[in-house]
């Protein structure tokens, strides 16, 4: 080995030396016990009676309706300790490349909540924090995550390939949270990122002169390889701990909000015509019923709820109930319920009102900016066949 070379290892084990040293001052933590390159990792614990944002971190249980929307084994006894919340802070956005500079996870282990971060002091220290991942996902057997199929999987997957480790992450029951919020939320705030979730519906705002838009993580990192500065990593630590404390929240949210009618009375930060939606697409019309009649009650004529009440009915041969709300959906011009309300005219041999009504929507849609010429046609041809009919009364 040549004398440049020497110089060349020497600096790099100084430099090591020197970020570890630096980690050591910003942030409570230890190392591990590799003689090489090892990780650095924090933990804290919180009382199963700690709130988040006025949220408990577990649920009262996991109901039917998420296992069986997350299409999870609704036979299987769940435990928490069974859980493992996950989230990753990595060098960037793609997959190729990327890697990641911290494993953040939570789980629940005798009475408490454990936040666990595993932290490289530098790339080398990699290997290591996906051994530290395998025990993890090994001793549990489902994966709750905010965005983790699109994201945090595949990226952990790549980097598992890249070292010749062997863990199928694929093969562990996977609840991501972000299809979830997106099926309740996503006609109510202006986008479902975690952050925008925990403002607007957890009620938290996270502190700038602290916390770090997770777009400046990887530059920070780097920022922090080359210079030893540890107070934008600092950040990254809290950035992280909060995006795990509050998956865990929002799943409690979720879950325990599913049940209906709601043990404590309505919560003004669900929605619960999403929830209604999604008891019915998972087969509960009666539940759904339930849930429309009652925001009906309480005053939300809105037409989409109208129009999901009609459809049940419809499906129950309640042609009556059907007939009413698709009436009033109608005054309030809703398309949908519109064509409903035709057609329930028209079986009622009440020919004369389906007309009126379909000449309405017809009107309607040649109204619009951007025409449905095979909507149109269709709704031609309707109104044709009425004439018809009535013509022969």
């Amino acid at each position: 080995m040549t004398d440049m070379n020497k110089d060349r290892d020497l600096y790099s084990d100084e430099l090591k030396e020197m970020l570890r040293l630096s980690l050591k001052r910003h942030i409570q933590g230890e190392f591990s016990s590799h003689t090489n390159d090892p990780i650095f990792y924090t933990r804290e614990s919180y009382p199963m009676a700690t709130r988040i944002e006025n949220l408990p971190l577990y649920p009262h249980e996991i109901p039917d309706l998420v296992l069986s929307w997350a299409q999870l084994d609704r036979q299987r006894p769940r435990r928490m300790e069974d859980i493992l919340v996950l989230d990753l802070e990595t060098t960037g956005l793609g997959r190729g490349g990327t890697i990641a500079i911290m494993i953040g996870v939570g789980y629940y282990q005798e009475g408490e909540f454990i936040v666990e971060q595993i932290f490289l002091p530098d790339p080398d220290a990699e290997e290591h924090s996906l051994d530290r991942l395998r025990e993890l996902v090994e001793s549990h057997s489902l994966l709750i995550t905010f965005n983790g199929k699109t994201f945090d999987v595949p990226v952990l997957e790549s980097r598992l390939l890249y070292h010749q480790i062997w863990l199928n992450l694929r093969q562990m029951e996977h609840l991501d949270l972000l299809h979830l919020a997106r099926r309740l939320w996503k006609r109510k705030l202006p986008s479902c990122a975690l952050e925008t979730i925990e403002y607007y519906i957890l009620g938290h705002i996270r502190d700038k002169e602290l916390d770090i838009e997770g777009g400046d993580i990887p530059q920070s990192y780097f920022h922090f390889l080359m210079t030893g500065e540890g107070e934008m990593i600092k950040r990254v630590f809290i950035h992280n701990h909060h995006d795990i404390l509050h998956t865990a929240a929002l799943f409690t949210l979720i879950c325990d909000s599913c049940a209906y009618p709601p043990p404590g009375g309505m919560d003004i930060r669900i929605d619960y015509h999403a929830l209604a939606k999604l008891y019915q697409s998972q087969g509960h019309d009666d539940t759904a019923k339930y849930i429309l009649i009652d925001l009906l009650s309480q005053g939300e004529i809105r037409k989409e709820v109208l129009h999901d009440l009609g459809m049940i009915y419809k499906r129950e041969a309640n042609i009556e109930g059907a007939l009413d709300s698709f009436a009033i959906a109608t005054d309030l011009q809703d398309p949908p319920s519109m064509l409903e309300y035709a057609k329930l005219l028209e079986k009622q041999k009440q020919y004369s009102r389906a007309a009126e009504i379909s000449q309405r929507l017809l009107e309607l849609e040649k109204g619009r900016s951007m025409l449905n010429h095979k909507s149109i046609a269709a709704l031609e041809h309707r109104i044709e066949r009425l004439d018809k009919k009535l013509s022969k009364g």
